[in-house]
């Protein structure tokens, strides 16, 4: 069976999963993206998030919407009238993603535990420098 499918079946899964574990600590794959995207390089704008997310500035603002309202996500400028708003995570989104964090690493445990940790490393490895192809078209289409 092709390596790519065998991904696409277990990666389905493995999804579901790490969404069910979020949805208990309140959050999604695609909230702790974002806010993963602003612990990286705090004071992005909703259409730098986008970029990075790779989903429309208007389905980013609705994600930003919801994590202001949940306290997680700050705009630190005004907007409106030019300005671009830049958003910092607040100390309750800090906690919310170590949170989050906390969950998925004993998620890796139940998944990946029966792997002995150097195999664990490289399938880390591996699954990092197949995420920097999927990314560069420039080094999809040069294979």
């Amino acid at each position: 069976m092709p390596l790519s499918l065998q991904l696409a079946g277990i990666g389905r899964i493995v999804r579901e999963e790490v969404e069910g574990r979020l949805k208990e600590v309140g959050l999604s794959v695609r909230l702790l993206g974002v806010m993963g995207h602003l612990s990286a390089s705090p004071g992005l704008s909703i259409s730098e998030l986008a970029r990075r997310a790779r989903i429309s500035a208007p389905s980013m603002l609705s994600v930003v919407r919801r994590l202001e309202a949940e306290g997680l996500v700050e705009r630190v400028s005004p907007t409106g009238r030019g300005n671009t708003a830049q958003l910092n995570l607040t100390d309750a989104g800090r906690r919310a993603r170590a949170r989050a964090d906390e969950t998925l690493s004993d998620l890796d445990g139940v998944l990946f535990g029966s792997l002995p940790p150097e195999q664990r490393d490289a399938l880390a490895g591996a699954f990092q420098r197949v995420g920097s192809t999927l990314l560069d078209p420039a080094a999809r289409s040069a294979r």
